[in-house]
């Protein structure tokens, strides 16, 4: 573990109280790959055993916005960047919106974390405490000393694999419990908002219905930096019955297997059916819409998470650095007549994006508003705010005797951020 760093002073928010203890533990720890390799290290986070689906980064900057990813939920991250805590973990301050400046979500949501080289010391002019800190605050497991070269080089030959983490006792792999499988429960359910909440934007009147996933901050400020409010609704809401009140529909990321979310992509299918409405999907945002489409999705055998995945722009032929995070994938052999393939990935010719022939619909596989960057592909953005703006304009008028928008009243009565998501370590059945 690195302790040459040092700790900046600066006042800032003071953290959310916890009532479990934030003392890391520090001591021996053992990551185990289910039929597969055994690694010894020492723990650095929290005094708890966890088990989920081992996947890997190589993103190099970003740790505090991944491990809030939502899409991470219920997996052991290991980042193959080997020194990781260095610039510490900022405070949980809100911007102008009323949005987590730092993190993407209110909570760590990976299950747990690897790293080869754990900073304890930090340096940052955001940060308010370490990362050996923060996990242990937010009941994380966390292991470093381990060879992660080596986890990665398996994970990439055998693919993703499900893992566990065992703190403060000596390992027997005979008392091992059953590993525990993410892949097989519906882990959007669990982070999707229980019930509508909204966010305004000061700089215009366009109002975008966002179907929450796991939906990150990032995305939402995307929208709404540039003049769209945003109402984001449960992932299995019937958005067919109301898409007359907005002026587009947004689909974001999340965990899992896009299989899982069938209501949502049935009222996709439905919507796409009965309004013209502008449509955009992110991530498993982008599965679902392929889905509802009749095309078919596939899981990959280690996915794609990193900050530097080329994206080659099938319509225009300029190639994009791209922000992934994701272990399934849409198969383009199987959309139909009606959409063409928008982005593919020059690393392993994977689908990264489809657009709809005729209509203002299209999605992409990687993240053009990556908070830890690149931002080449974030005028996607600009693309569907144009396209929701001129809907909006020959769309707004009385429809069957009422105004086709939302009444203020009811938006002033909707939360303003994520309702009845339970912190993934806290209640392990949110």
């Amino acid at each position: 573990m690195r302790f040459n760093a040092t700790i900046a002073e600066n006042a800032v928010a003071p953290l959310p109280a916890s009532t479990r203890s934030t003392k890391p533990c520090y001591e021996r720890a053992t990551f185990t790959i289910r039929d597969g390799p055994i690694y010894h290290g020492k723990s650095f986070g929290a005094k708890t055993n966890i088990s989920g689906e081992a996947v890997f980064t190589t993103s190099l900057v970003g740790y505090p916005e991944s491990m809030t990813d939502p899409s991470y939920r219920g997996q052991i991250l290991v980042f193959t960047q080997p020194l990781i805590g260095n610039y510490g973990v900022p405070a949980p301050v809100r911007d102008e919106y009323g949005l987590y400046k730092y993190f993407e979500s209110p909570n760590i949501q990976a299950a747990a974390i690897v790293v080869a080289d754990a900073a304890t010391q930090y340096s940052h002019w955001t940060a308010v405490e370490s990362l050996a800190q923060w996990c242990a605050r937010e009941g994380v497991p966390a292991i470093t000393g381990v060879d992660t070269r080596d986890i990665v080089t398996y994970l990439r030959e055998q693919g993703s694999s499900l893992g566990k983490i065992t703190v403060g006792e000596e390992y027997d792999a005979d008392e091992d419990e059953a590993y525990e499988d993410p892949g097989s429960i519906n882990l959007v359910k669990k982070v999707s908002t229980k019930s509508p909440f909204h966010v305004p934007s000061p700089n215009g009147d366009a109002h975008i219905c966002l179907i929450d996933c796991g939906v990150k901050e990032n995305i939402i400020r995307s929208i709404v930096s540039r003049g769209a409010s945003v109402t984001c609704v449960p992932y299995d809401f019937p958005i067919h019955k109301s898409a007359h009140h907005f002026d587009g529909v947004f689909i974001s990321n999340g965990p899992g297997d896009p299989t899982h979310c069938r209501s949502t992509s049935d009222n996709l299918r439905k919507l796409m059916a009965t309004s013209q409405i502008p449509i955009m999907g992110i991530c498993l945002g982008h599965q679902l819409l392929a889905i509802a489409s009749g095309a078919n999705t596939i899981k990959m055998k280690y996915g794609n998470r990193a900050h530097n995945i080329p994206a080659l722009d099938l319509l225009t032929g300029k190639c994009h650095i791209t922000s992934q995070n994701h272990g399934y994938a849409v198969d383009p052999t199987t959309m139909n007549s009606d959409w063409k393939e928008y982005f593919t990935n020059l690393n392993d010719g994977s689908n990264e994006g489809m657009i709809h022939k005729t209509r203002p619909i299209f999605s992409t596989q990687f993240h053009p508003e990556a908070k830890g960057g690149p931002l080449d592909s974030s005028y996607l953005f600009d693309a569907y705010l144009k396209s929701v703006k001129e809907y909006k304009e020959s769309n707004d008028v009385l429809k069957g005797g009422r105004r086709a928008r939302p009444d203020p009243l009811m938006i002033d009565l909707l939360a303003k951020e994520r309702v009845g998501v339970a912190p993934p370590h806290l209640n392990a059945n949110a």
